[in-house]
């Protein structure tokens, strides 16, 4: 069934209104397929979750309970809703959840072959996400203060009635079987991938050694605070797309941040921007006695993982489209270099 044929079905079954116009593909994601819908009763962004991926056992529990993060941190600290600021920015998490429709956040479409899983949420007029070198300091700022609101709430899976994670540290994964795969099916990027073999070896043996010493301290946030995820209406920012949302390190997440607002388009960091992250983040956070060691063999443990996501698609292995997963898999291994040149730099500045 086409899109546009399910999203006037979602319509019609959840009241969402009678639609307007076509609906259009927006920017939201780039695992599941998100869509600008007008209809008599409102504009809405509808995301359609990916079939492939809901036909995993334990997704649809992971998509809901992800919801279900968002909408606590909305709540937390007092609603920030997208039609007023009745609270003072700094009391509020600005996070966007999924509309309910019937006391629903998870909207189903049943087809022939699998259903059509969606979540619906408030279009935000006029929103954009901004990348360097439009970041500057003010948007820094306010990242910090939103990664410290997330953190300092600590929430924890039973305030929010959600099965815990499972503690297991991960195995290393299987970079040489991909390797090889790459080399059978004669991939044009394997002699590139080849070269950053080793350190990826490197990489993944550090991380999943310091996995356990980072898992001693943690807290349930968003974990995905790319540039992408953030809105800015004008100065005001909305978080959204927490489908990775879950327990992290607080610290480990810091780092995240700090590598995805704090650098220029060549690679390297700017300090300003950085410190502005950290100055903010310090007024919700203490770093005094942090073991920074395991936390910087930990924070690539997310890009890692990406990578090893990008190359099943890469190798047909995932998904359908293998250009688009080799588009990804490589500027994943080109972000892993660059966070590895420039490590040491982010390191001194947190210990300045």
């Amino acid at each position: 069934m086409k899109a546009q044929d399910i999203l006037t079905k979602l319509c019609e079954k959840y009241s969402l209104g009678e639609m307007q116009r076509e609906a259009l593909p927006a920017e939201g994601g780039l695992l599941h397929r998100m869509y600008h819908v007008v209809t008599d009763r409102g504009d809405y962004a509808i995301k359609l979750l990916n079939p492939d991926i809901m036909k995993s056992p334990a997704a649809l529990g992971n998509m809901m309970a992800s919801e279900s993060i968002a909408r606590a941190m909305a709540a937390h600290g007092g609603k920030w809703t997208t039609k007023s600021a009745s609270k003072q920015p700094s009391e509020a998490i600005p996070a966007l959840p999924a509309l309910e429709f019937g006391g629903k956040q998870l909207l189903v479409l049943e087809q022939n072959d699998a259903p059509q899983y969606a979540f619906v949420y408030p279009w935000l007029n006029n929103a954009r996400s901004l990348y360097a070198p439009e970041i500057g300091e003010a948007h820094c700022r306010w990242m910090g203060r939103i990664l410290g609101l997330i953190h300092q709430a600590d929430l924890q899976p039973g305030d929010l009635g959600i099965e815990p994670e499972r503690e297991e540290v991960r195995p290393l994964y299987n970079w040489q079987d991909y390797l090889s795969l790459a080399q059978r099916q004669e991939a044009p990027w394997r002699s590139a991938y080849e070269a950053i073999l080793p350190d990826l070896l490197r990489w993944d043996r550090a991380a999943v050694e310091a996995l356990e010493t980072s898992r001693s301290r943690q807290v349930i946030s968003h974990r995905d605070l790319d540039p992408k995820n953030v809105l800015w209406q004008e100065t005001r920012p909305w978080v959204i797309d927490w489908e990775a949302a879950g327990s992290v390190n607080p610290f480990q997440e810091l780092l995240e941040v700090l590598n995805y607002w704090g650098r220029e388009e060549s690679g390297g960091y700017v300090p300003s921007l950085c410190q502005a992250v950290l100055q903010e983040y310090r007024q919700y956070m203490n770093l005094e006695g942090v073991n920074w060691t395991p936390v910087f063999a930990c924070s690539y443990d997310g890009m890692l993982g990406w990578l090893e996501y990008t190359l099943k698609k890469a190798l047909g292995l995932e998904g359908d489209d293998p250009a688009l997963g080799t588009r990804q898999m490589l500027s994943a291994c080109q972000e892993l270099r660059l966070y590895d040149t420039h490590a040491k730099t982010l390191r001194e500045m947190i210990n300045d």
